[in-house]
C-alpha cells in the first residue's frame, strides 16, 4: 500500500507584529483618556469649591442681617425706654449716659456694647459761646494758645460774615495761607467732624475733644466740672468756683449700639431727639472703637427684650 500523500503544514498563527507606531498611538490614546480625566476632576472640584463658597457667603450674610437685628433692636428698645422715662418719669434702663460702654452677653459667644450719651452735658459746637470754650479746652488738656486759636476758628467757621475773630481767628484767607483749598462753612456745623477742617486742628487735639463736642445741645451751655472728671481728671483742683452742676435738658441722646459674635460685628448709631422729632440719625456702623466695658443690670432686660437667656 503506498504511504498517503503528505499534507500542507499549517503555520503557526502568531500575533500581528507591533511596530513602534503602534505603541505611540497607545500611549496617545492614554494620555488622552487621563487628560480628560483631570480636566472633568478640575471642573468638579471647582465646582464644589464654588458651591461652598456661594453657601459660605449666604450663611455670613444670614448671620449679619442677624446681628444687626439685634443691633437695631436693641437701640429702638433703649430709645423707647428713655422716651417713657421722660414722658411719665421713669427710671428706664437705667443705662450710664455719659457715653460709658456698657458690655451686655446676650447668648453664648454674642455680645452687645451700648454706649448712651446725653448731648446736652456736651460743648456744642453752634452755640457755646467762645469764652467758655477757651476755660473748657484749657481745662480739658489742650494748651492755652491752641485752646485760644481753635475757640476762635470755631466760631469764624460757624458765623455768616468775613472778618477775622480777634485772637488767631481764621476766614479764607487764613485757610488759603495754610495751604488749605477750603475755607469756612459761614454757617453751623453740620457734624462734630468738621472741626478736623479747622487750620489749627490736629488729629491729637481732635481725638481729645471729639468725646466732649457735639451739635445737638441748642442751650449751649454743658456741664464742665462732668466732662473734665471724665475726659481729664488731673485737672479737677483748677475748676472755677462757679463751675457748679449744669443740669441737662435730657432732650437728645446719642446710641451706639455693636453685636458682636465671632468675628462678625454689626452695629447702629443714632441721635434721638425726645418729645419730638425722633431719630435725627439713624446709620448702620460696626463702630470699631467700642468695645471692652462692663456688665450692667439694664443687659438682663435687653437680653429678656431678644427673647434670649440673660
Amino acid at each position: 500500500m503506498a504511504p498517503p500523500p503528505d499534507r500542507p503544514r499549517r503555520r503557526p498563527v502568531s500575533a500581528p507584529a507591533t511596530g513602534p507606531s503602534d505603541q505611540g498611538e497607545a500611549g496617545f490614546v492614554l494620555l488622552s483618556v487621563l487628560a480628560i480625566f483631570i480636566v472633568v476632576g478640575a471642573v468638579l472640584a471647582a465646582a464644589i469649591l464654588q458651591v461652598r463658597s456661594a453657601t459660605g457667603l449666604a450663611q455670613a450674610r444670614a448671620e449679619a442681617v442677624r446681628l444687626q437685628g439685634a443691633a437695631d433692636g436693641i437701640a429702638r428698645l433703649i430709645a423707647y425706654e428713655l422716651e417713657l422715662g421722660r414722658t411719665y418719669r421713669r427710671p428706664g434702663t437705667g443705662l450710664p449716659q455719659d457715653g460709658t460702654v456698657t458690655a451686655c452677653p446676650l447668648a453664648p459667644g454674642r455680645t452687645a456694647f451700648l454706649s448712651l450719651q446725653d448731648q446736652g452735658t456736651l460743648i456744642d459746637l453752634n452755640t457755646t459761646p467762645r469764652p467758655a470754650m477757651e476755660e473748657a479746652f484749657r481745662l480739658l488738656g489742650v494748651p492755652d494758645r491752641d485752646a485760644l486759636t481753635l475757640s476762635a476758628e470755631i466760631v469764624d467757621y460757624r458765623d455768616p460774615d468775613d472778618t477775622p475773630e480777634p485772637g488767631g481767628g481764621a476766614e479764607l484767607p487764613q485757610y488759603r495761607a495754610h495751604g488749605l483749598p477750603w475755607g469756612p462753612r459761614n454757617a453751623p456745623f453740620a457734624s462734630i467732624d468738621e472741626i478736623d477742617r479747622l487750620p489749627s486742628m490736629t488729629p491729637a487735639i481732635a481725638a481729645r475733644l471729639r468725646l466732649v463736642l457735639t451739635i445737638y445741645n441748642e442751650t449751649g451751655r454743658f456741664d464742665l466740672a462732668a466732662l473734665v472728671r471724665r475726659a481729664n481728671p488731673s485737672a479737677i483742683r483748677s475748676l472755677p468756683g462757679s463751675a457748679g452742676p449744669v443740669p441737662s435738658p435730657r432732650q437728645v441722646f446719642r446710641l451706639s449700639v455693636v453685636v458682636e459674635e465671632g468675628r462678625a460685628r454689626a452695629g447702629r448709631s443714632a441721635i434721638v431727639n425726645l418729645g419730638g422729632g425722633g431719630f435725627l440719625v439713624w446709620q448702620q456702623t460696626v463702630a470699631p472703637d467700642l468695645g471692652g466695658g462692663t456688665v450692667h443690670p439694664a443687659c438682663a432686660q435687653v437680653a429678656t427684650a431678644l427673647a434670649v437667656d440673660p
